[in-house]
Parts: structure tokens; sequence; C-alpha cells
């Protein structure tokens, strides 16, 4: 082949690559998965009374009285299995009995624990003084140390250690669970990140596959020259 014909089949395998390129260029820059701000969860009010389930309340006044009934739950906020919990939301449990008095305030101050999967949540558990407050002696409240976590799942446990003034018990362990608002941050960080990966080893499969075709093209155009 004369050095004319060669130069021009450089020049066309160059032509070719700079094509493919740009063909790349062009696939990455529409690319986008479109991913923009606004990250609200959009969750608006409306929960209405779901922040709160009731059960019957055994019978008694509250001071330690009705004896023959076994000590139960009333309320729970938020409700059990209840989902887009504001994460601000005021987490406190009634019961049907007196569960403030001094004498069983310190152990079921450790019967009532919050958890997130597996993971105890640093809380603090506390009661108002049955003797100032006789309206609040049936409540517990559980203070969360940090703001709860959004888009997560959390479990309440009671167990049957806790005990009312008139030395009634739980007859079986308490389990509430409750979903907070919005998007967990930590998990959608991880799905934004294999998806961008994923989408990377796409970019360089189409890049690589149009050097390939390019190639090829030249080698073709060589060929029937020489012929």
């Amino acid at each position: 082949m004369k050095p004319k014909n060669f130069s021009k089949t450089i020049v066309s395998l160059l032509l070719i690559s700079l094509l493919a390129f740009g063909c790349c260029g062009s696939i990455m820059a529409a690319g986008g998965n479109g991913s923009g701000g606004g990250n609200g969860d959009g969750s608006g009010g409306g929960s209405g009374s779901a922040t709160e389930t009731t059960t019957a309340p055994g019978s008694g006044d509250g001071t330690g009285g009705g004896s023959a009934e076994p000590l139960t739950i009333v309320t729970a906020t938020p409700a059990d299995k209840s989902t887009e919990v504001a994460v601000d939301t005021p987490i406190k449990l009634e019961f049907s009995k007196n569960v403030a008095y001094a004498t069983v305030r310190d152990a079921n101050l450790k019967a009532v624990s919050l958890w997130i999967g597996d993971q105890p949540v640093a809380a603090e558990i506390t009661m108002a003084d049955d003797q100032l407050e006789p309206d609040l002696r049936n409540f517990i409240n559980i203070v969360p140390s940090d703001p709860l976590k959004e888009g997560s799942i959390y479990t309440i446990k009671v167990d049957t250690t806790l005990s009312s003034k008139s030395g009634d018990v739980l007859t079986t362990p308490i389990t509430l669970t409750f979903t907070t608002a919005g998007t967990n941050e930590a998990a959608s960080q991880a799905t934004s990140e294999t998806a961008n990966s994923d989408s990377g080893l796409n970019t360089n499969g189409i890049i690589i596959g149009l050097m390939a075709i390019a190639i090829v093209v030249g080698i073709v155009i060589i060929r029937r020259k020489k012929a």
C-alpha cells in the first residue's frame, strides 16, 4: 500500500475513534439517573389517632386496688405497628394500675427498654411522682438520648418484672413496634453508590464495544484497499 493511502487509513481510524468517544460522551451525559434533590418523604400530617393504641384496662382505680385483675397495658404512643411516626414524637406507655409507686418504681424503670433491630437504644425511662402527680401514676415515658433515626423500625419491650403498687405483674412480655417517617440516609446512600457503580461499569462496557467496532471497521477498510 502506498504511503499516501496508508496515511489516509490512519486518519480514517482516528476519525472513527473520535466519533466513538463522542457517542460515548453523549450516552454518559444522557445516562443520569435523575436523582436530584428533594429528599423529602412527603409524609404530611393526618396521622390522626393512629399514634395511640388502646386495650381494655383492668378494674381498679390505679391506686393499687383491683388486685384480682392482672396488670395490663392500656395505651401506647406511638401505636403498635404504626408507620410514618415523626422522629420527635413522645414515647409513652399507660398501664391499668399504679406503676410509679415507691416500692416498685426502681424495678419498673429497668423493665422497659427501646431497641432498633437487635441493638438497644440509649434512653431515659421516667415516671411522675405518684404522690405529687397522681393522675400520671400509670404512665411510663421513654426519652431517647439521641434523636430517633428516620425511616427506621423501633421496638419497645416491657418484661414481666413490671409490677403495680398492689403487686400485680404482667402475665406476658410486651413488644411494640413502630416505624419513623422519612428515609434511612445510610441505606439510601448505599443504594445510590451501588447504582452509580453499576452505571459506571455499563458506560465502560459501551466505550470498549464502540472502540472494538472502530478497530474492526478500520481493519476491513485496510484489507479492501490492499485487495
